[in-house]
């Protein structure tokens, strides 16, 4: 098979909703959103304000990681969890991109026991405070599945908008077609994410972008007692 080929069979399973990874429990942010009072009518320029910002900081975290692991570096991974870390200031989006790691990393050592393993891709970092968060870990399944920066970096943004509009569905009286509409829509948004991250090699240049008031509504959210996503 071609690496073309192989490339594109891991996008399409790494952004399958049924992946035991979060889609289907986690809502990016978009529960907390609607629960704190966002008109549903701002739901699109929720998903591009994410796209500038939380979304473009995790496909550069994500690419960087790709490189670390591919290049070989000591302690590659745990550096761009430190610098992720850095600019995900909030303990509930963390923990949201904590656990989504988690699902992937068992995913990947399910499927490339050859490359993964427990040390390596495990829960934890070389530092034992550390988990690896979702875009680290993706990071490393694209450098071991070859995947190229650009790709990776489309992936994220992908996951992100599609995991807004399934969890959109669950949430609110839309058409499935109008939604799927959308995504096709924001294509550019996307695209534009991935050219602007896909050369990054050092974990000091992750752009910082951030959305205050989410993540003082996804702590809030992760306390409450009547919701259908995690975050």
């Amino acid at each position: 098979m071609r690496t073309a080929d192989t490339a594109s069979l891991v996008q399409l399973l790494l952004a399958d909703a049924r992946l035991p990874t979060g889609s289907h429990a986690h809502s990016a942010g978009l529960e907390p959103m609607l629960l704190a009072g966002m008109p549903p009518a701002r739901l699109l320029d929720y998903v591009r304000d994410r796209l500038r910002t939380l979304t473009t900081t995790e496909a550069a975290a994500a690419v960087i990681a790709r490189h670390t692991w591919g290049a070989g570096l000591a302690g590659g991974l745990d550096a761009v969890t430190v610098a992720w870390q850095a600019r995900t200031p909030s303990p509930a989006q963390r923990e949201a991109a904590d656990r989504l790691g988690r699902g992937y990393a068992r995913v990947a050592r399910r499927l490339w026991p050859e490359q993964t393993n427990a040390a390596s891709l495990g829960q934890r970092g070389a530092r034992t405070d550390l988990r690896y968060p979702r875009p680290v870990v993706l990071g490393a399944i694209a450098a071991i599945t070859d995947l190229p920066a650009r790709d990776l970096a489309l992936l994220v943004a992908y996951d992100d908008v599609q995991t807004i509009t399934a969890a959109a569905l669950k949430l609110l009286p839309l058409d499935p077609l109008e939604v799927t509409s959308w995504v096709l829509d924001l294509q550019p948004e996307m695209t534009q994410v991935a050219d602007a991250v896909a050369h990054l090699r050092d974990p000091a240049h992750i752009p910082s972008g951030s959305l205050p008031l989410l993540d003082a509504y996804v702590a809030d959210h992760a306390h409450a007692s009547r919701r259908l996503f995690n975050a």
